[in-house]
């Protein structure tokens, strides 16, 4: 016997495990071809062929791309409207409040580039000095703050006075940091400033930054060469993605307790948290899963999304949410070629899982009864079915349990040595739709 399930929506489609107990090299290629076909997505191929970050606003997603010097940005639906060029090996982004400025650290011009997201043209550009190579950005306190190149070991934190005519760039007096920190802040808690290492073990600080310099208020060693860090809306709690944990780390702030951890095996890389606290966390190489979506204070997550494709992996800091959580974009890149942005627009809807039990050989000319359980974190409607295919035809519709589970009996024709059981669950409102699969083999 052999079993494959999957749950998919309508922008997408989520490819769950396939655990082979028994198949025949046909039936092995053949189970290839239809995990492929069972995959529904919107994907658009980029313009570029390298990705630093992904970040979306209430109109647009940005994608900077450092190979291309430039940052190309697209409606919600992924269509290109622009892309901006001469941003000088474009990396870390960042967006004002009223997103009517997009910030863009520029390491091989040691400046920062001001976008008007209306226009999408350079507006002005902030040398940070010689040989900083600025990388991450976050807006706090009033001031742009970035990581950069302090020493030729060590790495800093400065900012610069946007608001001013003439902005005044300030440098990190005593630097810290192995690699250039990742930075994040948020909008409840304007004045605190949180940074993560990028490229060591200097772990993960919090700075009180509402008089214009950063005073260190907490410290915590948990954690190393942070690939992507997120703070929540109301500035209570960060996320780190690291891949060295296999799981996605949650800190209570402002003191840097660590809360939870977020099971999503490895390698996590990227993470988003939406308006309402919803977390997508990204991970490069969990098996058929790629974002793990988790509501609010849970930590089993009700949705996850498979957006690999061939060896198409998450990028690294390659989640982003649309400030009202409608929509979740994600970045993969397929080794060579273009880089492709994901669109989830059905991402609140929770997971169907299936699983299906049958007996791994049978007798000849005896009935074959199959059992299987509906499943989601989200509850069900009270009248359900699933259809059942045999081989690809047509075979019954079966009545679900309220407790979710469900059988049938089938008599395989005479010829039929590997019958293929494919039981589907169509979605609803709150649900994606659900699909398994299992292969009995017939014996004499």
């Amino acid at each position: 016997m052999r079993t494959r399930r999957s749950a998919g929506g309508t922008a997408l489609a989520a490819i769950a495990a396939s655990v082979t107990l028994f198949a025949s090299p046909a039936q092995a290629q053949g189970q290839a071809q239809d995990q492929s076909q069972s995959q529904s997505q919107t994907s658009v191929v980029l313009p570029v062929t390298s990705h630093w970050q992904t970040l979306a606003d209430s109109r647009h997603v940005y994608v900077s791309a450092p190979g291309q010097d430039s940052v190309v940005a697209t409606d919600h639906d992924g269509q290109v409207i622009k892309t901006v060029e001469g941003l000088d090996g474009a990396r870390g982004m960042t967006l004002t409040a009223d997103e009517s400025h997009l910030y863009v650290a520029l390491p091989e011009a040691d400046a920062i580039a001001e976008i008007d997201t209306v226009t999408l043209t350079e507006t002005r550009r902030f040398l940070t000095g010689t040989d900083t190579e600025p990388e991450n950005l976050a807006l706090a306190g009033g001031r742009l703050w970035f990581s950069y190149q302090a020493t030729v070991f060590d790495s800093g934190i400065g900012s610069v006075a946007v608001a001013e005519t003439a902005p005044s760039v300030d440098l990190d007096d005593n630097p810290v940091w192995y690699g250039k920190p990742r930075l994040a802040s948020s909008p409840g808690a304007p004045d605190r400033l949180v940074a993560a290492e990028s490229a060591g073990a200097a772990g993960m600080r919090v700075y009180d930054v509402a008089s214009g310099t950063a005073e260190e208020i907490a410290y915590t060693d948990g954690v190393v060469d942070v690939e992507d860090l997120a703070v929540t809306a109301d500035g209570s709690s960060a996320i780190t993605a690291n891949g060295g944990t296999y799981y996605h780390q949650r800190w209570s702030l402002p003191d840097l307790t660590e809360e939870t951890g977020y099971d999503t095996g490895a390698y996590p890389n990227a993470v988003s948290i939406a308006s309402d606290g919803t977390v997508a966390a990204g991970v490069m190489a969990s098996g058929d899963w790629d974002i793990f979506v988790y509501r609010p204070g849970e930590t089993a997550p009700f949705r996850t999304v498979s957006l690999n494709y061939g060896h198409m992996e998450l990028l690294e800091r390659g989640v982003a949410w649309v400030p009202d959580g409608s929509r979740l974009f994600g970045t993969r890149f397929p080794y060579s070629g273009e880089v492709v942005l994901d669109i989830i627009d059905d991402v609140h809807k929770a997971n169907s899982d299936i699983t299906l039990t049958a007996p791994q050989t049978h007798p000849y000319g005896q009935p074959v009864t199959i059992s299987g359980k509906l499943t989601s974190l989200v509850p069900f409607p009270k009248h359900k079915v699933v259809t059942v295919r045999r081989n690809n035809e047509p075979l019954t519709t079966v009545k679900v349990k309220s407790d979710g589970s469900f059988h049938f009996t089938d008599l395989p024709a005479d010829y039929m040595r590997y019958p293929e059981y494919v039981v589907t669950y169509a979605g609803d409102a709150e649900h994606v739709s659900g699909r398994a699969a299992v292969t009995v083999e017939i014996v004499t």
